[in-house]
């Protein structure tokens, strides 16, 4: 039986990056949030946002420029005059 001793491996270089990594997504939390859901005019408390058609009260829908979207459901609902399409 023949072994040789060389010696082990050689040390690996270590990687140079040359872009900058990438910071993260952190959460902001809000305090109050919720406030920016609701209105009060004359004593009567008005919603701000539309329920989602197929949750019910409680699912909330992101009001964007040209459409409502659903966050729980992910559909789309397109905003023409004033009247909410499928």
């Amino acid at each position: 039986m023949v072994l040789s001793l060389d010696g082990g491996k050689k040390k690996k270089k270590r990687k140079n990056y040359t872009t900058p990594k990438k910071n993260k997504h952190r959460h902001k939390s809000v305090k109050l949030h919720a406030l920016k859901y609701y209105s009060i005019e004359n004593g009567v408390v008005m919603r701000l946002r539309k329920a989602s058609p197929n949750f019910g009260p409680g699912i909330w829908l992101a009001k964007h420029a040209d459409r409502y979207h659903c966050g729980k459901s992910g559909k789309c609902f397109r905003i023409e005059n004033d009247e909410v399409k499928e």
